[in-house]
Parts: C-alpha cells; sequence; structure tokens
C-alpha cells in the first residue's frame, strides 16, 4: 500500500551517498585495531548501525564508554577528512526536489539516521538541513534508545511528525533500516540503490514496495 502523507528518510547512503567514505574510515580503524580491513560483507552487515555497534564489533567485545567516545571521534574525524576532500558535497539526486515538493502540498517531513550528533551539526552545516527539516523532525543517534534494525528510531519519527507508522513512507539503503521500518509497521519501503549499497539484497526483502536510484523517480500520491 503506497502512502504519502508523511516522508521519513534515512540520511547515510539515503539522502547523503556517503557509504564508500565511511567504509574507508572504518576500514582504517579496523586495520588499526584488529590488523585487517573492513570487508565488503562486513561493510553491508554493518551499514545502518551506530558507531557503538560498529566498535564493538570491530573489538570483540563490549567497549567501554570511554572506548566508543574516543574511537567514534578518530573515525568521524576521518570520515570528515574524506568528505571535505570530495567537495562539492551534495544531497542525493531528485532528493531536494522531492523534499520541497512535499512541503509545498503539506506532507511532513523527517530523517531517522543512526549518525551521532556531531555528524548532523556537520550536515546541517554542509547542506543547509534547517531550510528542508524542522529541527526538532531530525532524529539521530543519542545513545538511548535502541538502534536499528530495532523500530525506535522510525516509531520516534512518526511521534514527532504527528503520524501513525502505517500512513508513513520510508526511504532506505540498508537491510537493518529496512527491518527496522518493517518491525515499525511502516506503510510504505523504498529501497535506495545509492554507491556501496547491497542492492542485491534490500530490493528482495519482504516489506519494499520500490527501489530507486534517483528520489525525481519517487512520485508523491
Amino acid at each position: 500500500m503506497r502512502t504519502d502523507k508523511a516522508l521519513i528518510f534515512d540520511f547515510n547512503g539515503t539522502l547523503f551517498w556517503d557509504t564508500e567514505y565511511h567504509k574507508t574510515a572504518w576500514s582504517t580503524i579496523s586495520e588499526r585495531y584488529r590488523g585487517v580491513s573492513l570487508s565488503r560483507k562486513e561493510s553491508h552487515h554493518l551499514n545502518g548501525r551506530t558507531n557503538a555497534e560498529t566498535i564493538a564489533y570491530l573489538l570483540g567485545r563490549t567497549p567501554s564508554a570511554t572506548e566508543v567516545r574516543a574511537i567514534s571521534e578518530e573515525k568521524e574525524g576521518l570520515y570528515e577528512q574524506i568528505c571535505l576532500a570530495n567537495l562539492p558535497l551534495s544531497l542525493a539526486p531528485g532528493s531536494v526536489g522531492l523534499i520541497k515538493a512535499a512541503k509545498e502540498q503539506d506532507i511532513p517531513v523527517a530523517i531517522a539516521t543512526s549518525a551521532g550528533e556531531d555528524n548532523i551539526r556537520r550536515y546541517q552545516e554542509w547542506f543547509n538541513l534547517l531550510s528542508l527539516f524542522d529541527e526538532s523532525a531530525i532524529i539521530f543517534d543519542n545513545g538511548k534508545r535502541k538502534s536499528k534494525p530495532e523500530p525506535d528510531i522510525y516509531l520516534d519519527a512518526c511521534k514527532v511528525l504527528g503520524m501513525e507508522a502505517r500512513f508513513c513512507t520510508v526511504f532506505e539503503d540498508t537491510r537493518a533500516g529496512i527491518m527496522a521500518a518493517q518491525a515499525a509497521h511502516i506503510g510504505s519501503i523504498i529501497a535506495v540503490a545509492s554507491p556501496g549499497s547491497d542492492t542485491q539484497t534490500i530490493k528482495g526483502m519482504d516489506g519494499v514496495h520500490a527501489l530507486i536510484n534517483d528520489f525525481s523517480l519517487y512520485s508523491l500520491e
């Protein structure tokens, strides 16, 4: 069932096609802490997860809060360098047009991302996000809620928008994210075939209504 009463976007790999940037940064961290780089299979497995979960995977144990903070800062510093080396940065093809069209039709929009607050501040600056989204509708990893594939972040996004999940459409590029949307009983899930995404897996997942590689291909109802 198609819905278009509210649109909720994952960010990394969905609105910002930076999957390869994250993989490169995490591979460097992986080499430093376990002696091997991150494989493509591992990258697909970890896409959509929080830093804390990824760090636990790489260390092979539950890290302390101090370790999570230190390694996160290390990784995000690498990631920022990679992003700034690839200027100019832009949001995914067609996404700004779709968001603006939705707002013109009074269709509320939100972001639901596993990114942390520091990266959200970067994105607000780099992409002028607050011209597209209300700040309260940018839901990020606050270190408190359960992360994808649990449904919590999508349930929180629906709550912020004042919309039942069944009336929302979610755009996602990862298996974990799609599972989270499914668990939240989102009405429509659109898979995004961005560079570096596990397209073969996500396009065949239960609950996925369409696969797009350009947001201009998505028509509001």
